[in-house]
């Protein structure tokens, strides 16, 4: 047996389980689908952490310490800390069950420390030490302060309750274990805390928005309160928020907090779609870290929280299980622990703390990659989860949403129907959805209401207020929808163009909605009906924007500001257009509708998860910066292609100018087609430069006065203001096609950005790359304004360079070296080249935060 040990101390709680079970007697017997009441006791908190700690004994090797459970004799009164009303998942399934939690009801009971009888005789083996606290505080700490006194751990592991950082317990252990020479090492000590309990002391961290609103709260909020200073500033601070995500904060070193999130859940997500509450999931997680701590004391701690929250996730999929031996809901401690899941998917970044304290705009999306419009072509190529695994996404039914901005209106929508239908009401929720024309506000904002209404019966109901003539048609609407209510059914309705005019009347629907919308009920012949439960979604027609709107409604009416005060919330639909110039996300946004439409219009053009598409004819579709008529013109674009039966969307399968000139600004999209994806004064800019480096490059070649003479008579040497335009809009051309060859070696031009390492220059490898690249665009270029090959003469427009780049003389292929190499020069102010994927603090695996070996490997043991 090993001589390493692990030991549990702290709160034992008691739960009274309480649960109908079906019974099984023989076949024919007039008992069959009867259920029997059955109670049983179940020992939580300490108990848990230890019995996951034994099941995992195969990995670390260690002995477990722990208090043992015995169910007190003084009645349930005395000892039971809550009673849970259990609910089987599927009666139907045989041996082993699965138990979910239904209702619990906490019970007020005095909490006592419990620490192990057995305790290891030699305190240097002692590598864990785990302290279960109790909410409300332990009346009894002196056995707790003697423990810590008196061990020796290489690290200790304190999962704290409210109140958070206040207790004789932590002001003993705040400032870590003691070590041999008698002193305390604070880098010993991690501390695991929820973030419902430091929302409870009183720190604004919002709930399941987005990570990035997370990670802003956290900065912004954690030192809020003054009395938590010494929880703030712990070494290893860890924060669960939920099953869905963990930040790693290290007070004592200047440092920026780790994230790790799941991108496809919002805090909160995964325990709805599994189990929903259920009790032991922290207890799994500090286990999951422990175990691998233990295991490996020198490893990074980032393995033993990717444990955790695996080990965590695990029972929330799991809940109580029963079995042919043990016939009563358990922790299934063995499953969780020697099964825990290979294949979460958890992504990790550093929070950038300087950007967020100056209040700037981030994204996760926009961190992690930098490069919008490549994410844009990686989603339309390659499927939206592939491209984007370390980015958050939010899904709701057929609503696949990646801006940030999206991301949070649609949860806070989302949140708002879910907080209305889990109490009963009398009238109808009304939400406004705004946004331009065919943005796609009918689809995305029903999509969201009913993934909220799930498990209900619903009905979908759209009315259209353009349409209508006179308000008995509003009111039969209104019928339509209480006929829903009265038949059980929660109607879901889609108001389109509640803004257009009425009788002439700017914005005259609206003093007719708002009965509906404050009292739950209409006007009916001179009498009110109620309409009862409902979700009404306003959908504007003219309206954009929440500030759009308060601007036409100041000068009309006192009914239109009152239909703001009905609202219980409105949502900005960006939609597939750019909405203005620092909208930088748009091509990410219009890559999932385009994927979408692709698929649909022709699945031939799938390779796998991949879509068959030419690189310019996705520039153009991406990248142009509005449609006439938002996604009906995109659709219509790629209805009338030419891709039926076909494999690969060319670009003579698009349609004629013609017809593109419809639904888009032709010359503006042609020159996305072109690849000319740069703003004018920048390839302006670009372009200049690069004829600079080409004149200077050129001159230092001459190797003998008549050459350096030839080179001064040749007329594409001049001075740029001076160069004849063919030559001019030859290196504009190179400059337009430099995103694309930078795009071929993982890399992007953008504006300057603090939290980036620019390129400073490429590798030998990179520029023989580019600088082919370049060879066979300009060949391409010169061929087609009928240039030949032969001796230099401009006159005659030929030159001798007009072939392919394995028969270029090395001078003049390092000559083009030369001329790509010089990219990161010639840069105007305030841009620069970057690599994809990695800003500067940003982790992707392997990461290795603040190694525990700094933990145990101390000097002063």
């Amino acid at each position: 047996m090993s001589d390493k040990h692990i030991v549990v101390a702290g709160d034992i709680s008691e739960d009274i389980l309480v649960y109908l079970f079906p019974l099984n007697p023989d076949p024919g017997s007039n008992q069959r689908g009867k259920q029997k009441l059955r109670v049983h006791r179940c020992g939580a908190g300490a108990i848990v952490l230890a019995d996951l700690l034994l099941a995992s004994a195969e990995q670390h090797k260690h002995q477990i310490h722990a208090p043992s459970f015995r169910p007190e004799n003084d009645g349930l009164e005395y000892s039971a800390s809550s009673i849970m009303e259990l609910e089987l998942v599927d009666p139907d399934v045989p041996p082993p069950s699965s138990f979910k939690v239904r209702r619990r009801q906490r019970l007020d009971v005095e909490t006592r420390w419990h620490s192990p009888q057995l305790l290891p005789t030699n305190s240097d083996n002692l590598t864990v030490l785990i302290f279960q606290d109790a909410e409300g505080g332990f009346n009894d700490s002196y056995a707790a302060i003697e423990l810590y006194r008196k061990s020796r751990p290489h690290i200790l592991l304190h999962h704290m309750a409210r109140p958070l950082g206040a207790g004789q317990i932590w002001d003993a252990i705040r400032h870590g274990p003691y070590v041999k020479d008698g002193s305390q090492n604070p880098e010993r000590l991690i501390v695991v805390v929820s973030a419902d309990d430091l929302r409870a002391e009183g720190i604004e961290l919002s709930h399941g928005l987005s990570w990035e609103k997370t990670c802003e709260d956290f900065v912004e909020k954690l030192g809020s309160l003054g009395r938590l200073s010494m929880l703030v500033t712990c070494a290893h601070l860890i924060v669960l928020f939920g099953c869905d995500g963990v930040i790693y904060h290290r007070g004592r070193e200047m440092v920026q907090p780790i994230l790790f999130f799941d991108p496809l859940c919002a805090e909160g997500e995964f325990i709805r779609r599994n189990l929903g509450y259920f009790p032991g999931l922290p207890e799994a997680f500090v286990c999951g870290l422990a175990t691998e701590l233990a295991q490996s004391p020198e490893a990074s701690l980032d393995k033993g929280i990717k444990s955790g929250f695996s080990a965590a996730r695990r029972l929330a999929k799991l809940g109580f299980r029963n079995g042919v031996i043990h016939d009563w809901p358990r922790y299934p401690v063995v499953d969780v622990m020697q099964n825990r899941l290979q294949s979460e998917h958890l992504a990790t970044l550093s929070i950038p703390s300087e950007t967020i304290a100056r209040g700037a705009n981030w994204s996760i999306l926009h961190q992690n990659i930098g490069d919008p419009v490549e994410v844009a072509r990686q989603i339309v190529k390659t499927g939206i989860r592939s491209a984007i695994t370390h980015m958050p996404l939010a899904q709701f039914g057929g609503l696949v949403l990646v801006d940030r901005l999206e991301i949070e209106a649609f949860r806070t929508f989302f949140n708002s129907i879910q907080e209305y239908l889990s109490t009963s009401h009398t009238k109808p929720l009304s939400i406004a959805i705004l946004g331009s024309r065919s943005s796609g506000k009918s689809f995305a904002a029903t999509q969201v209401a009913i993934a909220a209404a799930s498990g209900r019966k619903i009905r979908h109901l759209r009315f259209d207020l353009s349409r209508f003539t006179s308000l008995n048609d509003l009111s039969i609407a209104f019928h339509t929808i209480r006929d829903c209510t009265l038949s059980g059914l929660l109607p879901i309705v889609y108001i389109h163009a509640w803004d257009t005019e009425l009788s002439g009347s700017p914005l005259g629907w609206v003093p007719y909605l708002l009965d509906p919308m404050h009292g739950g009920q209409f006007l009916d012949h001179g009498e009110m009906r109620p309409i009862g439960p409902a979700i009404l979604l306003f959908g504007s027609n003219t309206v954009k924007s929440f500030e759009e709107y308060t601007a036409i409604a100041r000068p009309v009416t006192a009914s239109v500001e009152e239909f703001l005060s009905c609202l219980q919330g409105i949502v900005n639909v960006l939609g597939p257009d750019r909405v203005d110039e620092s909208d930088t996300l748009y091509p990410v946004r219009r890559a999932v509708v385009l994927r979408a439409l692709l698929e649909e219009r022709e699945p031939s053009l799938r390779l796998g998860e991949g879509i068959s598409i030419d690189e310019s004819v996705l520039d153009g579709l991406l990248m142009v910066p509005t449609y006439r008529h938002g996604i009906r013109s995109l659709k219509s674009i790629i209805d009338m292609s030419r891709l039926t039966n076909r494999r690969h969307f060319e670009r003579a399968a698009l349609p004629p100018e013609s017809q593109l000139g419809l639904h888009l600004d032709y010359p503006n999209f042609l020159q996305y087609l072109q690849g000319s994806t740069l703003p004018d004064d920048i390839r302006e800019a670009i372009a200049e430069r690069l004829h600079m480096t080409y004149v200077e490059y050129r001159m230092k070649m001459a190797q003998t006065p008549a050459e350096l003479d030839e080179s001064r008579q040749d007329s594409s040497m001049c001075a740029w203001a001076s160069l004849r335009e063919e030559f001019r809009e030859s290196v504009r051309a190179h400059a337009s096609d430099l995103p694309r060859k930078l795009r071929m070696i993982s890399c992007f031009l953008a504006p300057q950005e603090d939290n980036r390492v620019p390129v400073d220059r490429f590798t030998a490898k990179e520029l023989e790359f580019m600088a082919e690249i370049e060879h066979e665009r300009w060949n391409g270029e010169r061929l087609h304004m009928q240039w030949e090959v032969g001796e230099r003469n401009t006159a005659n427009r030929k030159r001798p360079l007009l072939v392919p780049w394995r028969d270029l003389e090395r001078k003049w292929q390092l000559f083009d070296i030369e001329m790509v190499k010089s990219y990161t020069a010639i840069l105007p102010q305030g841009y620069k080249i970057y690599r994809k994927g990695v800003a500067g603090g940003i982790v992707r695996e392997p990461m290795k935060p603040q190694s525990t070996a700094n933990l145990v490997n101390s000097s002063t043991l």
